[in-house]
């Protein structure tokens, strides 16, 4: 008999994270599940973690590296579970992920995603809580969330899916490796409708070696960003309500620029920055007139690098964390 989850971990030369990976997935209150680990031709001890809980999950090697997109197309095909969470490697699930977002889905023939919060923690474990995204759980129309997701994206650490729609959706694009999570739900949204809770299922890890961190070292990043974009304005054609968003989610792109030229001012390299300034003009000229885009502007035209130090320090120390939750869309159904 098939198992009703399925956890899938595509790893690759995450030894460091990986044990507190496996185990938050054999932590599940809910024990219908089968735990698939996927190694795509690690580097580092890799091998030597997962062999440890060879009794409990199954295990898998590629012979050549396959990248992110397809090893997680690979590790999808082998689950045997009529939901899927897919689990990157550095991240965690907590006790109650399946069991808070399982009954949200199966009960629902129409949903076919399942989100949850999340908590953000760094190399050394701290811990720092995230504001919902939405004001109340509710069940929100598959259109309507993908407009959002032209907008933003859930962690896949978040979410719980059903594997029939992610093959109706063609699965990930294989050609993109930045917001693959956003495109799939983006996807996925388009063949049924989505479930969301406050309720907190997952824990997120920040480092420098994860796929976001290390993409961000080059306008690569928002350029592949882009394209996952016009990915999706091809799937919207022929759908008004998505099609009208076009010019917001382009104008989106360019604030998201703003976003990561501050991850990289963190970095010292001013160079860059600049490169990330002129390149959210490009996708926006109206960002010009945005305040922090002034502002930023006026930081990196400071004549020295000690003096482009100085202001960042004084604008970090500005900066705070979204504080607030979203209404969701109209025609949504909240829970009482």
């Amino acid at each position: 008999m098939n198992p009703k989850i399925s956890i899938c971990i595509p790893n690759y030369n995450n030894e460091k994270y990986l044990d507190d990976c496996i185990k938050s997935a054999l932590n599940q209150e809910f024990e219908d599940i089968e735990i698939i680990v996927v190694d795509d031709k690690s580097t580092d001890n890799s091998l030597d973690v997962i062999q440890k809980y060879s009794n409990f999950i199954k295990i898998y090697r590629n012979e050549e590296n396959l990248g992110q997109p397809k090893n997680t197309n690979k590790i999808i095909s082998l689950a045997k579970g009529e939901f899927i969470v897919i689990l990157h490697s550095d991240d965690q699930l907590l006790p109650n992920f399946c069991s808070t977002l399982l009954p949200i889905i199966e009960n629902y023939s129409n949903v076919v995603m399942a989100v949850g919060e999340r908590i953000e923690t760094n190399e050394i474990n701290e811990i720092e809580r995230i504001t919902p995204f939405y004001n109340v759980d509710c069940t929100i129309i598959g259109e309507k969330q993908a407009k959002v997701f032209m907008m933003m994206s859930f962690l896949p650490c978040q979410v719980l899916f059903r594997k029939d729609a992610f093959i109706k959706s063609g699965g990930i694009n294989e050609r993109h490796i930045v917001n693959l999570d956003g495109l799939l739900w983006f996807q996925i949204s388009l063949q049924g409708d989505v479930a969301y809770t406050r309720e907190e299922v997952s824990i997120y890890r920040i480092h420098q070696e994860n796929t976001t961190s290390m993409y961000n070292k080059s306008l690569n990043h928002m350029l592949e960003y882009y394209i996952t974009l016009s990915e999706m304005f091809k799937l919207a054609k022929g759908k008004p309500y998505l099609e009208n968003n076009f010019e917001n989610a382009e104008k989106r792109v360019a604030v998201l620029t703003l976003r990561y030229l501050k991850e990289v001012l963190k970095n010292k390299n001013y160079k860059l920055a600049k490169q990330y300034l002129l390149l959210a003009v490009v996708f926006d000229m109206d960002i010009i007139n945005n305040k922090e885009y002034q502002e930023l502007s006026s930081i990196l035209n400071e004549k020295t690098d000690m003096n482009i130090e100085k202001k960042v320090l004084e604008y970090q120390k500005k900066q705070i964390k979204r504080t607030h939750s979203y209404e969701p869309p109209e025609g949504s159904i909240i829970k009482e």
